[in-house]
Parts: C-alpha cells; sequence; structure tokens
C-alpha cells in the first residue's frame, strides 16, 4: 500500500510540475512583457497562481487516483497501469495542446484560451493560417517539447513503479479510495465557502501579471462547462438591423439639464451598492414600514428615482450592470467569465482617465463570482476585501459586517486625493441576515430576519452619512446609493407571479451628497441599472457613455422598457405595465397593467440584443 500512496504523491506533484513549466513557458514566450514587471509580480504569478494548478491537477488526478484502488483488485493490477498511462498520455497530449493554442490566441486576443476557439473547429485551416510562419513553427516546437518531454518523463518511471506493486488485501484497496476522495478539496480550492474561480490568480494592477497566473487548462475546460463554446442565438426574432433600430439606446447628451444637477462641475463620487434592498423594504417607495427609516429621511432631502429597476437578481450581475452597464441574459453570467468580463466598459476606467482616484471595498470574500477580477480588470487603485479587515470582525458568514467596513471606508476617504471614486458594496443583509443587535425589526421567520438585516445596514449608513457630512469631501460629493438586486418578500409577496418586476426586481436609487443641487425630488422616468454609467459620466461631462450600448443618459431621453433577464426568459416594465416572457413555453407567462405585442416585440429585440452581445464578447 505504501509504494501506491508513494505512487498517488508523485502523480500529482508531476502535474503541478507541468503547470510550472507551462507557466514559464507562457512569461517566456512574451518576454517583452515579462521583462517589464517587477520581480515580486514574476513570482506572484506562480504564487498565486499555485491554487487554480492544485486544482487542475486535482481534476486530472481524479482517475488515475481511483484506478490506483481499483489495482487492488486480483487481475486488474497490469490493466488498470495500462490505462492510467493512456490516460496521462492524452491528457498531456491535450493540455499541451492548449498552452501552445493559448500562446497564439493571447498574442492576437489579449486573453488566455478558453471554450470560445472550440468555433474554430470546423475550420482549421482558417485557423492555422491565422497565425503566421514563424509562429506556427515555434507553437510546433513548443508542442513537440512539452508533449514528448513529459510523456518520457512519465512512461519510463511509470511503468517501473507500476510493476514493483505488491498484491495487497482488499481493504487496503478500500483505502486507497481516500486519496481519491480528498482529491475534492484542492479541487474546489480548499475548504471555504466559495468554490476557487479565476479570482483567486489575480493579484496586481498589472493586468498581464494576473493573466500569467492563470491555469490554461482549468481555464478552458472551466469556460467549456459554463458553455462558452455555443455561438447560436436561441433568443433571434428578427434581423439584428430591426432590433437595433427597435431597442437599441441612442446616443449620450447632455441635454435637459436644467436646473443645474451638481453643485461643483467634477464632483467625488462615493458609489454605496446595498445588498438585496428591494423596493418593497422602503416605505417611500409604497414598502414595508420601519426597515429603512435612515434611507426614508435621505430621500426628503435628495434625488429619489422611485421607478429604477435591478437588471439580475444577483450581486454580480448588479455589479455588471451599474459599473459596465451591462445587461443580464438568460442562464449565463458575465462577470463569471473573465475572458468576456475583461471586454466591457468600467465606469472605474472612464473616471480614472479623467483623473478620479479609485476605490473598491467589501467586507465578503473578492473570490466570490470572479468579483476580484473583475474589479482589477477595472483599474481600481486600492481593492479592499475580507482578508483586509482582522479576524475578529469578520463575525458575519460571510465576512465583515458592514459596521467596521464603514469605519475603514470613512477613515480611508480623508486620504484619498480629489477627485476620487469609492464604490462599497455591503453585505450584512445577505442570507443567513446574521446581524448585531438591537433587533430592530422583531420576528424569525425569514422575512422578519431579513428586514431586520436591512434596518441594521440602514443604520450603519446612517450614521456614516452623518459622519461623513462633517467631513472636508462632504461638500464636493455625490452619494449614489442603489441596490445590487431586489429579494421578493416571502410572507408579504407569497402569491406574486414569478420573477414580477415589482417584488422582484424593483430597487431603490437615491442621489445625495454635499455636491448635489437639485433636492427633495422624486425622478419618475423608467430606469434601470444599466443607465447608471452612462449617466453618470453625460453629469460629469467626461466621454465614453457611448461605449455602454445598452444604457440611456437618465435626464436626457425616455426608456422605452425596462428589461431584466433570468432563468430562461425576460421581463419588460413600461410606462403602463409589464409582462414576463418565458422561452419555454415561448409566451407571456405573466403581466401587470397594460401591455401590448409591440412592447413584447421590444422586449424580444431587447434580448435578442443582449444575448448577441454577450455571445461576440
Amino acid at each position: 500500500m505504501r509504494a501506491r500512496l508513494k505512487f498517488l504523491l508523485l502523480y500529482y506533484l508531476y502535474w503541478l510540475g507541468f503547470f510550472a513549466v507551462a507557466r514559464a513557458v507562457f512569461l517566456g514566450f512574451f518576454y517583452p512583457k515579462s521583462a517589464s514587471l517587477p520581480a515580486a509580480a514574476l513570482l506572484g504569478a506562480f504564487v498565486h497562481g499555485f491554487r487554480l494548478d492544485l486544482s487542475a491537477a486535482a481534476y486530472l488526478s481524479l482517475l488515475p487516483f481511483l484506478l490506483v484502488a481499483l489495482s487492488a483488485v486480483r487481475g486488474f493490477t497490469k490493466a488498470a497501469g495500462h490505462l492510467v498511462l493512456f490516460l496521462t498520455v492524452l491528457a498531456i497530449l491535450i493540455v499541451s495542446l492548449l498552452v501552445a493554442a493559448d500562446l497564439e490566441i493571447f498574442r492576437n486576443w489579449g486573453r488566455r484560451i478558453d471554450a470560445s476557439v472550440l468555433i474554430y473547429v470546423g475550420n482549421p485551416a482558417e485557423a492555422w493560417a491565422s497565425a503566421g510562419g514563424g509562429p506556427r513553427l515555434l507553437l510546433l516546437v513548443v508542442l513537440g517539447v512539452l508533449s514528448i518531454g513529459f510523456i518520457t518523463l512519465a512512461v519510463r518511471p511509470f511503468r517501473r513503479r507500476w510493476a514493483a506493486f505488491p498484491p495487497i488485501h482488499p481493504t487496503g484497496g478500500l483505502a486507497l479510495f481516500v486519496p481519491a476522495a480528498l482529491l475534492v478539496i484542492p479541487a474546489r480550492g480548499g475548504m471555504q465557502q466559495i468554490p476557487i474561480n479565476q479570482s483567486s490568480a489575480y493579484f496586481s494592477a498589472n493586468a498581464f501579471a494576473n493573466q500569467a497566473a492563470l491555469n490554461v487548462g482549468w481555464n478552458f475546460f472551466d469556460s467549456w462547462v459554463k458553455g462558452l463554446n455555443r455561438r447560436d442565438n436561441p433568443y433571434t426574432v428578427m434581423p439584428a438591423d430591426s432590433a437595433r433600430a427597435l431597442a437599441a439606446p441612442p446616443p449620450i447628451s447632455l441635454r435637459g439639464f436644467l436646473p443645474p444637477l451638481l453643485r461643483t462641475q467634477r464632483p467625488n463620487l462615493l458609489l454605496v451598492v446595498w445588498e438585496g434592498l428591494t423596493a418593497r423594504a422602503v416605505e417611500r417607495l409604497g414598502g414595508v414600514r420601519g426597515a429603512t427609516p435612515a434611507f426614508d429621511s435621505l430621500a426628503q432631502t435628495g434625488l429619489l428615482f422611485r421607478r429604477f429597476y435591478a437588471a439580475g437578481d444577483r450581486t454580480e450581475k448588479g455589479l455588471a450592470a451599474l459599473l459596465s452597464g451591462a445587461p443580464t441574459v438568460p442562464n449565463a453570467s458575465i462577470l463569471m467569465v473573465p475572458s468576456k468580463a475583461a471586454t466591457l466598459p468600467m465606469l472605474s476606467k472612464d473616471l480614472g482617465t479623467a483623473g478620479y482616484q479609485s476605490a473598491f471595498y467589501y467586507g465578503g470574500e473578492l473570490g466570490f463570482a470572479n468579483l476580484k477580477g473583475y474589479v482589477l480588470e477595472g483599474q481600481f487603485g486600492r481593492v479592499v476585501g475580507k482578508e483586509d479587515f482582522p479576524k475578529s470582525s469578520w463575525n458575519s458568514k460571510w465576512g465583515a459586517h458592514d459596521g467596521p467596513v464603514a469605519d475603514r471606508v470613512l477613515g480611508e476617504l480623508r486620504g484619498m486625493r480629489p477627485p476620487f471614486f469609492v464604490t462599497w458594496l455591503t453585505l450584512s443583509s445577505h442570507e443567513p441576515f446574521d446581524v448585531p443587535g438591537p433587533i430592530r425589526v422583531p420576528g424569525n421567520d425569514g422575512e422578519s430576519r431579513f428586514l431586520n438585516s436591512l434596518a441594521y445596514t440602514d443604520h450603519v449608513l446612517g450614521d456614516f452619512l452623518r459622519r461623513a457630512s462633517a467631513e472636508a469631501w462632504w461638500d464636493s460629493t455625490l452619494v449614489v446609493i442603489v441596490a445590487d438586486h431586489s429579494k421578493k418578500l416571502e410572507r408579504t409577496d407569497a402569491d406574486v407571479p414569478y420573477k414580477s418586476a415589482a417584488s422582484w426586481y424593483h430597487v431603490p436609487m437615491l442621489w445625495t451628497g454635499g455636491a448635489l443641487a437639485r433636492r427633495g425630488e422624486n425622478v419618475d422616468a423608467l430606469a434601470s441599472q444599466v443607465d447608471l454609467a452612462p449617466t453618470l459620466l453625460a453629469v460629469l461631462g467626461i466621454a465614453g457613455g457611448e461605449r455602454y450600448r445598452f444604457g440611456y443618459n437618465l435626464f436626457a431621453t425616455l426608456r422605452p422598457g425596462a428589461f431584466y433577464g433570468f432563468d430562461d426568459g425576460f421581463g419588460l416594465v413600461t410606462e403602463y405595465g409589464s409582462l414576463i416572457w418565458e422561452h419555454i413555453p415561448n409566451r407571456v407567462t405573466s403581466s401587470a397593467g397594460v401591455t401590448t405585442e409591440a412592447d413584447l416585440l421590444l422586449g424580444r429585440a431587447m434580448l435578442q440584443l443582449a444575448y448577441q452581445d454577450y455571445l461576440d464578447r
């Protein structure tokens, strides 16, 4: 049994060695970029990519580990050895091919290989011709050296060690299943709550250093599992030009800004993204009483958007909409696909070009839903997450509660150079809704606990803004408070239709702060999360708003409908009603108010365009 355990360890280390060499090949191939990195960043690519290497090695080792355990079965030892060797050689050939192809993909596209390249499998001649003669030869050399080298390294020692396996008792064979079962730990990246994703490898403000830290095999197969190789749009119902004419937003304009919206031309921006804040919990929006008294009070002196809708139903979808103007599409989340997320425009980048210093704060795990990778791609100058807070403040299941984070944000804002753009993603109103006392909304049912968690964040935010109003930067700061997504009130709205707009997607947005000139007003125009970035850029007179192709300048344009995506369908809110359409059974499954066939056609055009945009990225 000892010989088999030693074999398992060496087999796992073999794959870790392969991935280290593959990363070195990537850095060497792009030597000019690598040479510009400091030594710490080069080392960081290996250190921070190691968890992905561990995960990829675990997946590749699973079947061989199981076969080693089965080799204890009398008469199957030799056959198991042949199978393990065959699987190993096959895996080396496949992953070596990915490593070589990845070099050309990155050279042309600036991103690591993923399953989207499978669309070229049907046209191998064109794909091969797209690489120049020099690169083709070099890629073949890389493929040959890697595959032949590692196959040679494996075959002879493998046969020698396998032949030396002594017979063992069947109970010993059963014990050998334990190492195979333990592979689940490195495969998911550890024992933490959130499984590993590409964000775990992101560590630098330098995009190339982060790209080098990725594991090419893990990246490819993760995207393949997520269906990134799909290129057909199942929601196409009309020619693309017709869909664009019907639904595409007009150019961003500054018309209609009377009276002045701001007291200063280039204010600081503080964006507070409130976890799960539903309009149904805000009394000023007709919701239940008692959950958000501070927000309700702020709304009396701010600019309250009363018909504002979330684009999706998860945090990462809300962030993509708010910061990048990306609509949510069915059965997908663009932040979960780093190669697509990297192509999105981003408010932080555009503001950075205009001289804004930026920071991102979140009390939870930045590895969640590729959040870390996304904000680093967005060139936030400072990124603060759970690991940056003392463990004593991790009194939430997910990380540090909003109270300690608020103190950190307020303290560090004093040292930021204006103009600054700070995004604070709150945490405490996430399930399981365990928040520090006192209890503000009594009750032990799910809805009461949720409302109590909102009341906690409301108290924290109210206190934060009260203290902030005494700071020197306050008079030149615009504060935007908006939800990442809504949440249905399980008791109050128990009988509402599935994914209905009022209960599932209606969220508040409030503008306040010392830089706001228009106060105590309501904005009743239809609005969506995808409108925030282009609207802010237009208000500030900063170019780039046209790249947020699904967003509108809310102060210059009347939106024909607020669109949101879910599961396998969409919802649309218009001036006079709302509807829900589901792909299967291909019909409107619920509606409210007055809706027409034209509304349905508008929604389907929006869905077609949004999904095609997702596919094309």
